[in-house]
């Protein structure tokens, strides 16, 4: 039988053991929470969130504003965890991720999944290169705190470009939050480091579970789960 104790201990000053496994499963966690707060934040300043994903793959967040019914401005974010790079693709590997060309394709893959006519004017936006492009950072700190840190992506019709630092939003205390923003920032990402957590917990063995509750990055609100048989 397992049995799920919640308890606080603040890691950070551990590192996990080299283990490809756990070290997958830890990245999908981190990753996870990263998109689950760029979401919340981008969604309370009044952008809708579109599906831009096809299964694992595509646009972490994909937004639009309208007025009136009429979409007016488009958002393309990619969120990273830490200190996660922008990955490249194209059969040569030299279409950058978040450039133009990297965009237009996977809004083409989305518009032949679904040929809904917001996917064809979101791709009008960004063909005619009217639209927003962002690199969303969260970055785990010391203390149990993390950082948001919001990039504006330059040059985007070429396949690489610039990376400028737009804002850093003050280290957000996970135990301790300030204001009503912080709040939902961090129930969105306790939230989806407790659903991935819960996801992983019956595919692991003792032994793993241990490895990957060792994490340095898993933080004072996150679940610990020990196995008792009974």
């Amino acid at each position: 039988m397992l049995i799920l104790i919640f308890f606080v201990t603040n890691t950070f000053s551990r590192e996990i053991p080299k283990d490809s496994k756990i070290q997958g499963i830890l990245n999908i966690i981190n990753g996870s929470s990263a998109e689950c707060v760029m979401h919340q934040f981008y969604t309370q300043s009044d952008w809708i969130q579109v599906e831009g994903e096809i299964g694992r793959n595509g646009i972490d967040g994909l937004y639009y504003k309208n007025k009136h019914g009429v979409i007016k401005d488009v958002l393309v974010a990619e969120s990273k965890w830490n200190t996660s790079r922008l990955g490249k693709s194209g059969k040569d590997k030299s279409i950058k991720q978040m450039s133009q060309a990297w965009v237009l394709r996977v809004i083409n893959k989305l518009i032949k999944k679904n040929p809904s006519q917001t996917y064809i004017t979101l791709k009008k936006f960004i063909e005619n290169n009217q639209y927003r492009a962002r690199l969303f950072r969260l970055k785990p700190k010391a203390n149990n705190t993390i950082q948001i840190s919001i990039y504006k992506i330059k040059n985007k019709g070429l396949n690489t470009f610039d990376e400028i630092k737009e804002r850093q939003l003050p280290s957000i205390a996970i135990d301790h939050p300030k204001n009503d923003f912080e709040n939902r920032i961090l129930n969105a990402y306790n939230d989806c480091r407790s659903e991935q957590l819960h996801k992983y917990l019956g595919i692991l063995k003792r032994a793993e579970i241990s490895i990957l509750l060792q994490d340095n990055y898993i933080q004072k609100k996150d679940i610990k789960f020990l196995l008792h048989e009974g």
